[in-house]
């Protein structure tokens, strides 16, 4: 790549970075919608709705009704919510659950011989299997066995 070609590309990247951070600067915290009864305002950063009308030369804005409640206390509700949540859950780890009455299932030592067995079984099976591969490999290639 020339340098003429490199230095254009970098202009033509700058400048596209250059415009997307004016045009996020140019967007601030609220958002105006207008309507027939005034102006709509969002928050964008908390997300609450507001409806501005004029009234007495002074332009005045009301939360919107219906919201369930003001964010901020929905967000307080929520935290103390979570805070409960992972209350019970660091008490859930520190103690296991009883099951049967109370008692925890801890498998029998009959209960490991049998794992045990099955395991040494599939353990034999498969080098056996592996074994049959290598004399089939040998087999293949023509040397003795």
């Amino acid at each position: 790549m020339t340098k003429v070609k490199l230095f254009s590309s970098t202009v033509i990247a700058g400048s596209f970075l250059m415009a997307a951070s004016i045009a996020k600067a140019e967007t601030g915290r609220y958002s105006m919608t207008p309507t027939k009864d005034g102006i709509l305002r969002l928050d964008t950063k908390t997300g609450e709705v507001a409806l501005c009308s004029r009234a007495s030369g002074r332009l005045k804005c009301q939360g919107v009704e219906g919201q369930s409640g003001s964010l901020q206390d929905r967000i307080r509700r929520l935290e103390l919510e979570n805070e409960n949540l992972r209350t019970q859950l660091d008490a859930a780890r520190l103690t296991p659950a009883p099951r049967d009455g109370g008692k925890l299932d801890v498998p029998t030592e009959e209960d490991v011989d049998k794992a045990m067995d099955f395991m040494e079984k599939l353990l034999h099976r498969f080098k056996g299997m592996v074994d049959d591969l290598k004399k089939d490999k040998k087999n293949e290639e023509g040397v003795p066995l």
